[in-house]
């Protein structure tokens, strides 16, 4: 009996994994990718010897340990093994206009002890924000089963296995950044927390980033995202799976009411008993398809959502490396004048050095990115007129260049190449809605209008949404889970047990 046959829509984090699942479970997996190179997203690209990196800042759960159950998916995927993991000790530098700096440690003691030397009179909050730090070092979301197939034994024991934490957690997601760093009477710890990740964003986004970075467990893969995305692919094509490349999908193929198979935009048509599209959710349900098939949460997400922002990219190839960098994830210093730049006001300018990897740049060279907010719709606009959106490029490499030398005395002599990637280009190269890198923003509010966002669309069977759009906020391992979750709902739908192997 010949194995049935799913289509897999983009090689991108989500379509990798639900193809090495997919092989892993007995199916005939191919996955169609209108790029030339996996990863979507997860990409890198070369410019004049320098590889600019466009994706991973962190892996969650780079290292192994009792606490860490993604490490074992990344495991499972052949993402990790034989690869260098680089630990920085500061997620983040915030300097001051008054020359103070704020450094973000992952070890919560020194952390501690640094936040209390800059405002003594913060010892409540900091304290606070470290217990939560240390209490959560010891906690990991475990990998299980898609909501979808979650019995309410399956949830009490999560809830039950969870029991220690429910009540910082609710604390924390219903704590945004904002509102924690309005404890804080010194103006630099405020505005430090403010900018680490976002100020909408829930503070346990902040504490689930230094918990891990504590423990080393959140490391950089030394060559990068492209990399990274290629190990996957090996992996793939190692369990049998196929991948065809420059095939971007037209539309999907449905008859009486189920996917078979997909339309290229050349007309070839790929016949499937399972359908699996791991494009972005609004591509998929009003582009692939014709948008009459929307569950109620997706229409109020696509309709209403709040989007995580695009960002403006400018990448360096310098000819040494700011080694003041060294120890910290990223820098961010405020600007003396704000900058409208790309439609947007910029106040803070970001820095980080990629001098750690050596494999990204020429001997005794390096690359330098900094990243700024992107207005999608003032890009959008641009890009029509391309003299107009290579000048506007051009003044914010200018801009972003002068407020790195003011930092970084040199700087700017020390340029060998230069590379601007706005939302556009993002959106473009990946098809990802607005340029965004990531997908929803995870308020307090998203988590209380949605439990959870489905997998699949009513009525249309053997089809199913594997992307990050499925697991808000999105990111690498949101990426990783959706492909897996699809093949485990594939394999209840035809009464198989899931499995998993490693290499």
């Amino acid at each position: 009996m010949n194995a049935r046959t799913i289509a897999i829509i983009g090689a991108g984090i989500s379509g990798l994994s639900a193809g090495c699942y997919g092989c892993m479970n007995g199916y005939d997996t191919t996955i169609l990718e209108s790029h030339n190179v996996p990863g979507g997203l997860c990409t890198a690209w070369q410019r004049k010897g320098y590889t600019f990196d466009g994706c991973i800042h962190w892996l969650v759960d780079s290292a192994p340990g009792p606490n860490a159950p993604f490490y074992g998916v990344w495991e499972e995927l052949g993402a990790v093994q034989g690869r260098t993991m680089v630990d920085h000790p500061v997620f983040w530098r915030i300097v001051g206009t008054d020359g103070r700096s704020f450094s973000l440690y992952a070890d919560p003691d020194r952390l501690e002890a640094h936040m209390k030397e800059l405002s003594p009179v913060d010892a409540e909050p900091i304290e606070q924000l470290c217990r939560w730090v240390r209490k959560f070092r010891d906690f990991g979301m475990p990998v299980g089963k898609p909501r979808e197939l979650m019995t309410r034994f399956d949830t009490l024991r999560l809830v039950l296995g969870m029991r220690g934490y429910l009540r910082d957690l609710r604390i924390l997601t219903d704590t945004t950044l904002a509102s924690f760093s309005e404890r804080f009477k010194d103006p630099l710890l405020a505005l430090g927390l403010n900018q680490a990740i976002g100020s909408d964003a829930p503070l346990i986004a902040l504490v689930s980033t230094l918990a891990p970075m504590s423990r080393r467990a959140a490391g950089f893969p030394l060559g990068g995202s492209l990399a990274f995305a290629k190990a996957i692919e090996h992996r793939y094509t190692t369990l049998g799976g196929r991948i065809r490349y420059g095939a971007r999908v037209g539309r999907i193929l449905e008859k009486d009411g189920r996917a078979v198979g997909v339309e290229l935009e050349d007309g070839t048509r790929v016949s499937a008993d399972v359908v699996v599209s791991a494009a972005d959710l609004r591509t998929t349900v009003n582009g692939l398809l014709d948008g009459s098939r929307q569950d109620e949460t997706h229409r109020v997400l696509l309709e209403s959502g709040k989007l995580y922002p695009s960002c403006v990219q400018v990448s360096f190839g310098i000819h040494h490396v700011i080694h003041e960098l060294d120890e910290c994830l990223g820098e961010a210093f405020l600007v003396q004048d704000p900058l409208r730049l790309g439609g947007v006001d910029v106040e803070w300018m970001t820095v980080r050095s990629y001098g750690f990897d050596p494999s990204l740049a020429p001997k005794g060279c390096s690359v330098v990115t900094s990243i700024l907010p992107g207005d999608w719709e003032f890009w959008e606009r641009l890009r029509t007129n391309r003299p107009a959106y290579a000048v506007e490029k051009e003044r914010i490499a200018n801009a972003c260049t002068d407020a790195i030398d003011k930092r970084y005395p040199g700087f700017t002599e020390s340029i060998e190449v230069l590379d601007v990637a706005t939302p556009a280009t993002f959106e473009r190269y990946t098809g990802n809605w607005k340029g965004s890198f990531m997908t929803w923003m995870l308020s307090p509010e998203f988590r209380k209008q949605h439990g959870y966002v489905r997998k699949t669309v009513p009525g249309l069977d053997n089809f199913y949404l594997a992307s990050m759009w499925t697991f808000p906020p999105g990111g690498l391992p949101s990426a990783a889970i959706a492909g897996r979750e699809v093949i485990q709902l594939v394999c209840h739908h035809d009464k198989k047990r899931f499995v998993t192997t490693k290499p």
